[in-house]
């Protein structure tokens, strides 16, 4: 009788063992728009990040987001050269797998966050964001290929409006609207 109980265990081990990931995401961000300080277009940049997720069901999961990168423009600010805010955004996302238990798995998802700015490279305040943090708001669609039983390849777009950007003069800019081409390596644990 030890023995099967034991053995009704293994199952809900096995679950258990494959109900949080981590994922390495690395990709391009393309913000949408201009700078309305100065009506500069905004460029594309590099974009890196890190997500850890528990399982909620098999189909949802739960996880928090955090990546780093730059929203430039290609002005010249006095006499230092580009115009640049660094991003730090931590996101908690709500993914739905649309076919967990395929090799080859869709999804959806939101995600609810903050946003950290750091204004670079800028020497005339007027041209400047004060806005040192900020809410984000985002929603995703992806696919995941399995490379083997422990280890997934993604491929994630991913749109992200930056809520409440205020001028140097207090003013309420528009939302800067990003979208974001991101590759992953999903470790399963």
């Amino acid at each position: 009788m030890k023995l099967l109980r034991t053995l009704a265990l293994l199952p809900l081990a096995a679950a258990a063992s494959q109900a949080a990931t981590i994922e390495f995401q690395f990709g391009k961000n393309n913000p949408v728009g201009y700078n309305y300080d100065t009506g500069v277009k905004y460029n594309s940049g590099t974009l890196a990040g890190i997500t850890v997720a528990g399982n909620i069901s098999r189909e949802v999961e739960l996880g928090l987001n955090v990546n780093y990168k730059h929203l430039s423009t290609d002005e010249i600010v006095g006499l230092v050269g580009f115009g640049n805010i660094g991003v730090l955004n931590a996101s908690l996302d709500l993914t739905y797998d649309l076919n967990p238990r395929g090799g080859i798995n869709p999804f959806v998802g939101i995600g609810v966050g903050y946003a950290w700015l750091s204004n670079l490279q800028y020497s005339d305040a007027t041209q400047a964001t004060t806005s040192k943090g900020l809410l984000t708001a985002s929603a995703f669609v992806g696919m995941r290929f399995a490379i083997n039983s422990k280890v997934d390849f993604s491929l994630t777009a991913r749109n992200t409006h930056y809520i409440g950007l205020k001028n140097f003069d207090g003013s309420v800019k528009s939302n800067i609207q990003n979208w974001e081409a991101i590759a992953g390596l999903r470790y399963r644990f």
